[in-house]
Parts: structure tokens; sequence; C-alpha cells
């Protein structure tokens, strides 16, 4: 009987030690030793996984505040041992830093594009900014219950200014002579466009930032994730040696510039992940002037394919040591 209880003992310590085991691993550590249990991530269609395999499963164009198996979020999230509710995706297409205020600042309305179309924009026409207003107070409370925080953000803020020059330069169609007698008007229209672009994003990006800072708990890590150029590998004409697509390269190098900066600021810890090297699904310019929307075969898409969203998620551990 002695015998029997001594084994039996034996079982039940080393089942026990399994389990505390288990529980141990069960959520990762931050770089300063802090338990990652719940996880908040602020992004665009890029967090999103927009067109993802499980993204494009669930067959909606604007998917709103989902795990989709595959994004860069879910992998970290995976990683960590974090699942359900502990994993709070606020990302949408079509988001701006502009949307991002709104949802951090209860006075804060973004601008005309945000009041009008960002329906549109998402591709949900039944968004508006009264439905984002109603979010307000259950996403900063998630933001202050976070351990860990990743925003991506910055792509859209590129989009309606410099989509416009690419725009006006694909309506001249095929005729080469128009072409070059109105490329030095196309070039002026892109530096002003850039010139713009980054105006607006650091005038918008230190207000998220101060917000995230006000909200987050003590001891939690904020993560930033840089900018790629989806448009790097872009050639005019198509397949050409002349890679105009690097031009943008200014753009993204100083949006990434304005994120790396908070780096030390002695606040929260920030980390700041590049991510250069980001594959997309369509590098094509001709791609883009098919009218083909993403989503569909044979359209322009600039979002990650699923090696890109590892080389993100990667990118993001590393700088975490996780």
């Amino acid at each position: 009987m002695r015998k029997a209880s001594k084994k039996l003992f034996a079982i039940l310590l080393a089942v026990l030690m399994i389990v505390s085991v288990a529980s141990l691993s069960a959520f990762a550590y931050d770089r300063n030793g802090h338990q990652v249990k719940k996880l908040v991530m602020l992004g665009d269609s890029i967090a999103a996984g927009f067109s993802l395999p499980d993204y494009d499963r669930r067959g909606v164009y604007c998917l709103q505040n989902k795990r989709v198996k595959g994004s860069f979020g879910d992998l970290v999230a995976t990683k960590f041992g974090i699942t359900g509710k502990d994993y709070t995706p606020y990302v949408s297409p079509g988001f701006r830093t502009k949307e991002i205020r709104v949802f951090l600042e209860n006075d804060y309305e973004g601008d005309f594009v945000t009041q009008n179309f960002i329906g549109e924009l998402s591709g949900n026409p039944n968004y508006n900014l009264e439905v984002m207003k109603s979010k307000r107070a259950t996403m900063q409370k998630k933001i202050s219950n976070a351990d860990m925080l990743i925003l991506e953000i910055g792509f859209n803020d590129t989009w309606l200014t410099t989509m416009g020059t690419y725009t006006d330069f694909s309506m001249t169609g095929n005729d080469p002579i128009g072409r070059v007698m109105n490329t030095p008007r196309y070039l002026y229209e892109l530096q002003m466009a850039i010139q713009d672009t980054l105006f607006n994003f650091q005038q918008n990006f230190d207000p998220i930032i101060k917000d995230l800072y006000r909200l987050m708990k003590p001891g939690s890590t904020l993560v930033v994730v840089g900018c790629y150029n989806p448009f790097k590998d872009w050639t005019i004409p198509d397949g050409s040696l002349i890679y105009a697509g690097q031009l943008l390269n200014f753009l993204y190098d100083n949006m990434n510039s304005v994120m790396r900066s908070y780096v030390g600021d002695g606040v929260h810890d920030y980390v700041f992940v590049d991510v250069p090297n980001t594959e997309v699904i369509s590098n094509s310019v001709n791609d883009m002037l098919s009218g083909v929307p993403a989503l569909h075969k044979g359209g322009w898409d600039p979002h990650p394919t699923e090696a890109g969203h590892r080389y993100i998620a990667n990118q993001i551990l590393a700088a975490l040591g996780a």
C-alpha cells in the first residue's frame, strides 16, 4: 500500500511539474522581463492581413478587428501564447494616422476625408465617423490594460497624394511624346506630394505617440512597425531598367526616421522595427493601371505575401529578443 502511495505521489508530482512548466511557457516576456499576456494591434490593411488566404476565405473586402491567420500580428501573438480576447486587433483597410487619432482623442474628428470618405476608403459603406467615435471608450480601455501594443500605420497617408500623381501620369495613356513633355510637371507633382505627406505624417504621428503614452500602463511596451516602399520595384515603362518607384524611397526613409526618433525617449519601452524587405503581392505598374482591385487576381496589391508577414513578425520578435 505504501509503495502504491509513493508511486501515485510520484506520478502526481510529475504531472504537477509538467503543468507548471507549461503554465510558465504559455506566455512570453518582453525584453525587460515583463510578462506579455494582453496584446493590442493598431493599424491599417497591412496589419489586418488583407489578401492573406484567411482574409480572402472570409469573403469580406473590409474585414475589421478580426484575427487573421498568418498576419504578422497573429504570428507574434501565437509566439507569445496569446489567445482569444487577449489579442485585440483594432485594424481596418483605409486607416491613416488621422483615423488612429480619432480613436485615441475624444475631441478629435479627423479631416474632410475621415468625415466623408472613410466608408469608401475602408471598403465598408456602413463605416463612418460616428461608428468610430462609438468605439473610443472600449478601445482606450483595451490599450490601458495591454502589456504590449503594436502600431503599424502610414501607408495610406502616402496613398492619396502619391497615387494622385501616378494616376495623372497614367492619363497620358501610351502617348510617349506626351509623357516626355509632361515629365517635369509629374516630377513636380510628386515632389509636392512627398512634402505634403511628410508634413502631415509628422503632424499626426507625434500626437498618436503622446496619446498612447497617456493611456498605456507603466511597464508596457510599444512596438512601432516601420513603412516599406511598395513601389520600389516599379519600372516605367513596365519591365524596363528605370526603377521610378525608388524615387519614393526618400519618402519612406523620412517617415521611418520620424518613427525611429522616439526610441530611448524614456517614457515607455519604445521599440522601432524596420521592415524594408517586405515581400508584396504585386510590384508591377501595369497591375495598378489595370484597374483591377486588390483581392482579385491580376490587380495591383501592395500588401505583404504570407512570406512578407512572416518576415515582419520575425523582425518584431528579433527586436524584442523573443
